[in-house]
């Protein structure tokens, strides 16, 4: 019996790989039109042509209108409605105006909507969920707190009934999430020295915590972490609920397959009847600033060593906004061709990622750090080139290109990417009419980068970079790391405190 034809065999005698059957005469056909190509080279046959010489058209891109997009219900509440028919789903979100650092009861609020509405006996909940097939989630920061129903598009009417009893009244008196673990034991994370997942999360949560220690931030979240619920739980969380969980302070972002006149129905009747008088929000001072720079070490049974670097991030006005994101885009944005980038892997190969993160607060502070990881034996001098990178951006100005670059990217790239389907639209206007009323900042954003100079990224890194007060965080097998042998002028752990 003949064999049926295979891509290819193994040839034993060579141990190569021919092939066979039909895709050998296939190959045997193509291969002498290869070989009478003319032989450019890859490079001759790019387009090497400069942007600015490739006579472009202006980008005619516009972010859509919000006001029609918007649902502002007596009570306070506002909801923006975007229908998206790609798939057949439903997402609901809703964005709260108040975090686990605003007052005591927010991680027991936020335990509470985990564990569903109080009206659902203990268990209904999951079973309403896994009935819809439905994905649902729970996210709270230090002063907003997200929560979101994703359903199929057919359990649209269900599941906005429900998410607005999840809102109102959520089950009070489920334990608040928290292990109750040591630093240490959160950086070993995983089990066994090969898995690397979730190591760069537990090395920026560390580093958060060396920041912010005594702050805010820290003590209420760290307050209600045991595993166990104290007594105090539900009255504090109905406490918070009652005080922040109002229409005013709540604005929800609705997007999928629905019509949306009906949505809009829907959204009044499962919500107009609420109430609740809008709250004095507090407002979150800067940590203590720290003296000097400091070296965190973990020692975790790991492959590679995991670096986060970084401190707080005072609040940003609107006029510096820009030219803050300009200076990361260059010096760390997360693309090819930043300088980190360039320094730490075009030119050197140490490591898939060096990146910079400004995450700027709302009514208080935010965390600005760069992340990176390596083998062992390249992590020091990960370290050496970060901070001797983030010096460089606050001492020279950027040039002409990578200014160029990095306002048409922001302006006209990240831009388009807040409003690229209908749940980011929604979101993104739900997000900035909850922080500030208006839409100012989106319908200036363009204007805003695009006039950034070189002067305002110099002065933008010399306001909110100081690698002289910065906690380096290493998470990793420790000795390999302090034993490695040097490879340019990085310096042993210790040396870079300052």
């Amino acid at each position: 019996m003949r064999r049926p034809a295979r891509i290819s065999d193994r040839d034993p005698a060579r141990g190569a790989v021919r092939a066979t059957g039909p895709v050998a005469l296939v190959g045997a056909m193509i291969l002498p039109l290869i070989l009478a190509a003319p032989s450019a080279t890859f490079a001759q046959q790019q387009e090497l042509t400069h942007p600015r010489a490739m006579e472009l058209d202006d980008v005619a891109w516009k972010a859509p209108d919000p006001a029609p997009l918007r649902l502002q219900l007596d009570n306070g509440l506002t909801a923006y409605v975007v229908a998206d028919n790609l798939v057949p789903l439903v997402r609901l979100t809703a964005l709260i105006g108040a975090g686990d650092a605003d007052a005591p009861g927010g991680a027991a609020y936020a335990a509470a909507l985990r564990a569903g509405p109080a009206a659902m006996r203990p268990g209904r909940f999951e079973q309403a969920l896994t009935a819809m097939a439905a994905r649902y989630d729970v996210a709270p920061q230090h002063t907003e707190t997200r929560v979101t129903l994703e359903v199929p598009s057919e359990d649209v009417t269900a599941a906005v009934s429900l998410f607005s009893s999840l809102l109102r009244d959520p089950l009070t008196g489920a334990p608040p999430a928290g292990s109750g673990s040591s630093a240490s034991d959160e950086a070993t994370g995983e089990s066994g020295p090969v898995l690397y997942e979730g190591s760069m999360d537990v090395a920026v949560m560390l580093l958060e915590r060396a920041v912010y220690a005594g702050h805010s931030y820290v003590g209420a979240r760290d307050a209600e972490a045991p595993t166990d619920a104290p007594a105090s739980a539900p009255v504090s969380a109905r406490s918070f609920a009652n005080r922040f969980v109002v229409p005013a302070n709540v604005a929800l972002a609705v997007s999928g397959d629905f019509n949306p006149a009906a949505m809009r129905a829907d959204l009044t009747s499962a919500f107009a009847d609420w109430s609740g008088e809008a709250p004095a929000m507090p407002a979150h001072p800067l940590p203590q600033r720290a003296a000097r720079r400091e070296v965190l070490t973990y020692n975790v049974d790991k492959l590679q060593g995991w670096v986060a670097i970084g401190h707080e991030l005072p609040e940003v006005p609107t006029a510096n906004e820009a030219a803050l994101l300009v200076m990361n885009y260059i010096l760390g944005g997360g693309h090819f061709d930043t300088r980190l980038f360039l320094a730490t892997r075009d030119r050197r190969g140490l490591t898939n990622d060096d990146s910079g993160f400004p995450e700027q607060g709302f009514r208080g502070p935010g965390l600005y750090s760069f992340r990176t990881y390596g083998r062992p034996e390249v992590v020091r001098l990960l370290i050496h080139l970060t901070l001797q990178e983030i010096e460089r951006i606050r001492t020279e100005p950027v040039t002409e290109e990578e200014l160029f670059v990095a306002r048409g990217a922001l302006a006209d790239g990240d831009t388009s990417l807040w409003f690229r389907n209908g749940a980011a639209t929604a979101t993104t206007y739900a997000r900035e009419w909850l922080r500030y009323g208006d839409h100012t900042r989106t319908s200036t954003w363009w204007q805003r980068v695009h006039a950034v100079t070189a002067d305002a990224v110099l002065a933008a890194a010399q306001r909110y970079l100081d690698p002289e007060r910065m906690r380096i965080v290493v998470l990793g097998p420790l000795d390999a790391i302090r034993n490695a042998a040097t490879l340019e002028d990085e310096q042993a752990l210790e040396e870079y405190e300052r």
